[in-house]
């Protein structure tokens, strides 16, 4: 009885501290914190310089990209000064060079579109070739269709007279028919064989003037493809040639009143250049290590 009675004794739960008082103490644990903070100067100083050196070197990376497309801008002003230069003839001391590797380039370009619109001309030639060849062959295979259709339609006639006569009574004048009839489908047949025989030579003659044709015309694509990538190579050299003649003139600007927009569009690009530059070098007091990547 005692044995069942210690079984049966309920279990008491344990307890610990309430919810409130762990929340209470965290309270007091961040509001002391909050204290030491507003009394001690140096941290406060410290976390201040840290925040406002995250938003520095925010504000120095949107100015990179900026600065960047600003770049960008430039070069495109100064390409354009440099092409509109070539285009009216403007000389500056210093740009005879440049000129001479524009006009050589001008004459490369042209020799390579004359090739291009040469090759081109060639591959709707060899494009009207081949529709001619197949227009050809087809008709010469419907022609030889067309001959061999009444021999096949013979055949078939012979093959319905033979079973009609098939089904009479065998006789000598029957023998006689049938064996006709055996040699006209005969006969048929080999007519019908030499012109299927003749189809087949054209299709085979016709697919090999098609193949001869379709090489042609992939050989002239690969020679227009080639041409088309010298083209662009050639007017990627002009672009850096034209951008060399705008630096040039950028330094050494003339008195044409050709190039006055767009000396004027470059002097704007350079000045929001200048004013990205000063305050990047303001943000970072001088110090390259603030610098963000590619400005430093």
């Amino acid at each position: 009885m005692g044995l069942i009675a210690i079984q049966a004794a309920p279990v008491i739960p344990r307890e610990g501290l309430p919810y409130w008082i762990f929340w209470l103490m965290l309270c007091f644990i961040l509001l002391l914190v909050f204290f030491i903070f507003l009394r001690d100067k140096r941290l406060r100083m410290r976390l201040s310089a840290f925040l406002a050196g995250a938003r520095r070197r925010s504000v120095l990376i949107r100015l990179k990209f900026k600065l960047k497309k600003e770049r960008q801008a430039r070069a495109a002003a100064l390409k354009k000064l440099g092409e509109r230069a070539w285009g009216e003839d403007v000389r500056v001391p210093g740009s005879e060079s440049v000129f001479a590797q524009l006009k050589h380039l001008l004459a490369e370009r042209n020799a390579a579109q004359k090739e291009w619109q040469g090759t081109m001309a060639e591959v709707e030639k060899q494009h009207a070739r081949l529709d001619e060849s197949v227009a050809l062959y087809r008709k010469k295979r419907d022609v030889e269709a067309a001959l061999k259709k009444p021999f096949d339609d013979l055949l078939k006639q012979k093959r319905e007279e033979e079973k009609a006569l098939k089904r009479l009574e065998r006789d000598g004048e029957l023998a006689r028919q049938l064996d006709d009839i055996e040699r006209d489908r005969e006969e048929t047949r080999k007519r019908i064989q030499r012109h299927q025989d003749a189809i087949k030579a054209i299709e085979a003659e016709g697919a090999a003037r098609r193949r001869e044709v379709e090489k042609e015309i992939r050989s002239l694509a690969r020679r227009k493809e080639r041409i088309q990538d010298r083209i662009k190579a050639v007017e990627a050299e002009q672009q850096d040639i034209y951008l060399m003649l705008g630096r040039i003139l950028e330094e050494k600007r003339g008195d044409s009143p050709a190039l006055e927009p767009f000396c004027r569009e470059l002097d704007e690009v350079n000045g929001r250049v200048e004013t990205i530059l000063r305050r990047i070098d303001t943000l970072s007091g001088g110090n390259a290590a603030l610098l963000p990547p590619g400005l430093r």
